[in-house]
C-alpha cells in the first residue's frame, strides 16, 4: 500500500529542511522585527501551501533529464520570492501587489538608488539569514536515487493541482509572490494597451475659455463624511485649521456623492455621457487651454484603482506616490506637498487635481502619532474606531487647509474646491463602520464640499454662491466646467451648482432611490 512516508522518503530527502527553512525564517523575522498584521497569518498559510507545491515539484523533477537544473531554478525563485516578500514587509508592513509591479516597470536605476537611500532600514540586514543554506554545514542534497514510479508521479501531479485549486478558491493565491508578479506583469501590459488606445481616441469637443484665471486646484478626499467635521457642527473640533480659514471659504451643507464607493462615484464625477457617448471632464479642460496635472497619494493600479488611473491618464501629467492598498500603512498625505509646490511654480494656466488617501480605513494608519488627539474615556472597540476616524479627520484638516494656504500665497487668480468621493458610516446611524453598497446609510453619501476663491478670481457668466443648494456629484463635471470659465454647446449649465440657472432636481442614489426619502425613512 502506498505510504506518504515512503513517497517523501524524508530520511533521504534533506530538501524538506532546505525548503521549510525560509518559511519559518520569514515568519520569525516579521514577528520579531515588525508588527504582525491581518495578512501575516494568511501569508504564512499561503507560504506553507507554496512549500508543498515546490516540494512535490522538486521531488518529481529529479526523475527527468535536465530536471535537476529546473529544480534548482525553482528553488532559487522560491527563496528569492520569500526573501523579497519579507523585505517588503519589514519596510512597509505590506505585501507585494500590482501597484508595486507597475511602479517597478516604470522605474529607472536612478530612482531605484534614491528609493533605497531614503527607505533603507537596518532591519533589512536580517535578510542575510536567507543565504544561510549556502554555508557548508547546511544540508543541501535534494535528490533521491530511486527508480521512477508512475504512481508517485501522478499522485504528485494530482496533489499539486489540488493545492492550487485550494489556493485559488480561498484567495490565498493572491498572496503568492510569483503569481502576483506574473499576473501583474500581464495586467500592466494590458493596461498600457488600454491607455494607448484611450490616448488615440478621437476627441471632437467644443470648449472655449471665457475667463482669465491662472490656477484651479481640485482636492479629492477619500471616505470623509461631513458629519465628523467640526466645521459642519460635529461635537469635536476636528477641523480647527479650516475654521481659521472660514471667512474665505464657502461651505456647502447639502452635497452628496452618487455612490458609496470610489470607482462609481468618481466615474460620475469625472465623465459626461450624452447621446450614448462618454467624454472625460479633463478633455474639456485641456481643450479650453489649461494644462492639467493629477497628483495622487493612492496607488496607480489594482482591483479598485484602474478606473481612476484611466481618468488620471487624460491629464498632461499624472503622478502616483503610493503603492500600498488601504489595508496597509501608506504614506501620509503630506507627501504630496513638494509635488504641489512644484506644480504651483509653473507659469501657465493650470488645473491641479490632488487625490488624497484621506480618511479611508484603517483610520489609525492615516495620520502621524502627534495627531492622536481624540481619546474617549471608555476605550472599547466602538470608541476606539470613532477616535481614530476623528483623528484622521483632524489630520485631513491640516492637509486641505495647507493646500488652500499654498494657493492663497501665490496671489493669483485662483480657486480651490475640496470634496470627498463618498462619506463613511462611523456608528452614526447604525452600529457599524465603513461604507457598503449593500447596506448604505446617509452618512456614506453626505460629504464635505468647500470652495475657496481669491478676491481676484474672475467669475464666469451666471455665477452665484448658494451654500444651501441640494447637489450630487454626478453633476460635478458641469459645475467644474462652469467654475473654470469654460463654455461648450454640449454642456448643460442648469446642472452647475454655481449657476444662476441651476435646477434643483431629485437626487437618485443607488437602486434609483430618492436620497431625501431614503434619509427620511432612516430617521423614522
Amino acid at each position: 500500500m502506498f505510504k506518504l512516508r515512503a513517497f517523501f522518503n524524508l530520511h533521504k530527502f534533506p530538501a524538506f529542511l532546505l525548503l521549510i527553512y525560509p518559511i519559518v525564517l520569514a515568519f520569525l523575522l516579521e514577528f520579531f522585527l515588525q508588527d504582525l498584521s491581518f495578512s501575516s497569518h494568511l501569508n504564512l498559510l499561503e507560504n506553507i501551501l507554496f512549500f508543498v507545491i515546490v516540494t512535490l515539484l522538486v521531488n518529481q523533477l529529479s526523475f527527468f533529464k535536465n530536471g535537476k537544473k529546473i529544480a534548482n531554478i525553482i528553488i532559487v525563485i522560491y527563496y528569492a520570492s520569500l526573501c523579497i516578500e519579507t523585505g517588503l514587509y519589514l519596510l512597509f508592513q505590506t505585501r507585494l501587489n500590482a501597484a508595486y509591479i507597475h511602479v517597478i516597470l516604470n522605474t529607472n536605476f536612478i530612482e531605484v538608488k534614491e528609493f533605497s537611500t531614503i527607505y533603507f532600514k537596518n532591519n533589512l540586514v536580517f535578510l542575510l539569514f536567507f543565504f544561510v543554506p549556502l554555508l557548508k554545514f547546511f544540508p543541501k542534497k535534494i535528490y533521491k536515487n530511486i527508480n521512477h514510479n508512475n504512481k508517485n508521479f501522478f499522485f504528485s501531479f494530482a496533489s499539486i493541482l489540488l493545492v492550487f485549486i485550494i489556493m485559488k478558491f480561498t484567495a490565498l493565491l493572491y498572496w503568492n509572490f510569483p503569481y502576483v508578479v506574473l499576473k501583474s506583469g500581464i495586467q500592466y501590459q494590458n493596461q498600457l494597451k488600454v491607455f494607448d488606445d484611450f490616448g488615440k481616441r478621437n476627441i471632437n469637443l467644443n470648449a472655449n475659455l471665457v475667463t482669465d484665471n491662472d490656477l484651479i486646484v481640485i482636492i479629492i478626499g477619500e471616505s470623509t463624511t461631513r458629519n465628523h467635521m467640526g466645521i459642519y457642527g460635529y461635537r469635536r473640533n476636528t477641523t480647527p485649521k479650516l475654521e481659521e480659514l472660514s471667512d474665505s471659504l464657502f461651505i456647502y451643507n447639502n452635497v452628496i456623492s452618487s455612490h458609496v464607493f470610489t470607482t462609481a462615484s468618481l466615474y460620475d464625477a469625472f465623465t459626461i455621457t450624452k447621446s450614448n457617448q462618454t467624454t472625460f471632464l479633463i478633455d474639456y479642460i485641456k481643450k479650453a487651454g489649461y494644462k492639467v496635472y493629477w497628483l495622487s497619494n493612492q496607488r496607480p493600479i489594482g482591483f479598485h484603482d484602474n478606473l481612476v488611473s484611466r481618468i488620471a491618464s487624460a491629464a498632461n501629467e499624472s503622478i502616483f506616490l503610493s503603492y500600498n492598498d488601504f489595508r496597509h500603512k501608506t504614506f501620509y498625505d503630506e507627501v504630496l506637498f513638494p509635488m504641489i509646490d512644484e506644480k504651483l511654480l509653473i507659469k501657465e494656466k493650470k488645473v491641479v487635481f490632488v487625490h488624497l488617501i484621506g480618511t479611508h480605513y484603517d483610520y489609525s494608519k492615516r495620520y502621524p502619532e502627534k495627531f492622536n488627539v481624540f481619546k474617549s474615556k471608555k476605550q472599547d472597540k466602538k470608541n476606539k474606531i470613532i477616535d481614530t476616524y476623528d483623528n484622521s479627520i483632524l489630520y485631513n484638516d491640516l492637509i486641505v487647509s495647507e493646500i488652500i494656504k499654498k494657493v492663497k500665497l501665490k496671489n493669483e487668480k485662483s480657486a480651490v474646491l475640496y470634496f470627498s468621493d463618498h462619506g463613511e458610516e462611523v456608528y452614526d446611524v447604525v452600529d457599524y463602520f465603513g461604507h457598503f453598497a449593500d447596506k448604505p446609510t446617509s452618512t456614506m453619501y453626505e460629504i464635505p464640499f468647500l470652495l475657496y476663491k481669491a478676491s481676484s478670481f474672475e467669475e464666469p457668466n451666471n455665477f452665484i454662491i448658494d451654500e444651501n443648494r441640494s447637489f450630487m456629484l454626478d453633476d460635478l463635471p458641469e459645475s467644474l466646467i462652469h467654475l473654470m470659465g469654460i463654455e461648450s454647446e454640449s454642456i448643460d449649465n442648469s446642472k452647475s451648482i454655481f449657476s444662476l440657472d441651476f435646477k434643483n432636481e431629485m437626487r437618485l442614489i443607488d437602486n434609483g432611490l430618492d436620497f431625501e426619502s431614503f434619509k427620511f425613512k432612516e430617521n423614522k
